[in-house]
């Protein structure tokens, strides 16, 4: 009598917290459906360590649907979608539940179906063809093999996406002395004190031209020409331009088209928090 007693309890007990067996929640004295787990998709990965719910996987979005579609339990059903730049499916439960069915999501799968900017490592290479030290067909070789890192995913980590990363990596290497070239370029601004002496030239000018004295004016602007000095920073900055321009940096680029590649995932998926219990 007393365990029949607590079983009462606890049965009363939790619908009083909104819990009802059998993949419904009480809501409010009416039952809600709620999705049953599904499994982790074989080899894939949480996009971060915080969110275990978005995972990241290497296979095309037919594999990862075959999969599914060996997964669909009685209820189960496949909905294609294309929004928001992706294309893909959504697997779905569905239940009668008094006289209207109710449907949640359990998990859905995209891949990016929008065309994005090509990686910036092409636009580097492409200087380089551009410069004669390499041949277009060697950057198309490469545009045909790594081209498709434009659409993929990546993990979270750091500074942004693993491909952030990995591209800021090679841009330091390739342009080592970016932030002297910046300075050179800060230090080439005109002076407050040039711009006064340019202000002073320009009213002496207008001075001697309004006495019509040309010799004046003549003399003035030889002055000029032969005491202004270029401004600070501009033969360093132009050094350093140079020295950029002619680095042969096409290694260090399909470097880090390799290693973008090895760090891209083809397609995304989303699982639901019930879908997820396991």
């Amino acid at each position: 009598m007393k365990i029949r007693t607590l079983l009462v309890c606890a049965a009363v007990c939790l619908a009083a917290q909104g819990f009802a067996p059998g993949g419904l929640q009480a809501d409010e004295g009416e039952e809600v459906l709620v999705a049953h787990p599904m499994p982790v998709y074989p080899g894939s990965v949480p996009v971060d360590g915080r969110d275990k719910l978005v995972r990241l996987a290497k296979d095309d979005l037919g594999a990862v649907r075959k999969y599914f579609e060996g997964q669909l339990k009685p209820g189960d059903s496949i909905e294609n979608f294309s929004e928001d730049g992706e294309a893909g499916f959504k697997v779905l439960y569905t239940k009668k539940l008094g006289a209207r069915n109710q449907t949640v999501l359990e998990v859905r799968v995209a891949a990016r179906s929008e065309k994005r900017p090509p990686h910036q490592a092409f636009g580097e290479l492409f200087s380089q063809v551009s410069s004669g030290r390499h041949t277009r067909a060697e950057l198309t070789a490469l545009e045909k093999k790594y081209g498709d890192i434009d659409s993929a995913y990546f993990r979270r980590g750091g500074e942004g996406g693993e491909d952030k990363i990995i591209l800021a990596r090679a841009h330091k290497q390739a342009h080592p002395d970016e932030g002297k070239l910046k300075a050179a370029g800060r230090r080439n601004k005109v002076s407050d004190a040039d711009k006064a002496d340019a202000k002073e030239f320009k009213r002496k000018m207008k001075e001697l031209k309004a006495q019509g004295d040309m010799a004046g004016m003549m003399a003035l602007a030889q002055s000029k020409n032969k005491f202004q000095a270029p401004p600070a920073g501009q033969l360093e900055a132009a050094k350093l331009a140079a020295e950029d321009r002619d680095r042969d940096t096409w290694d260090l680029w399909v470097k880090c088209l390799e290693e973008t590649a090895a760090a891209a995932y083809r397609t995304r998926l989303e699982y639901s928090s019930d879908a997820l219990k396991n």
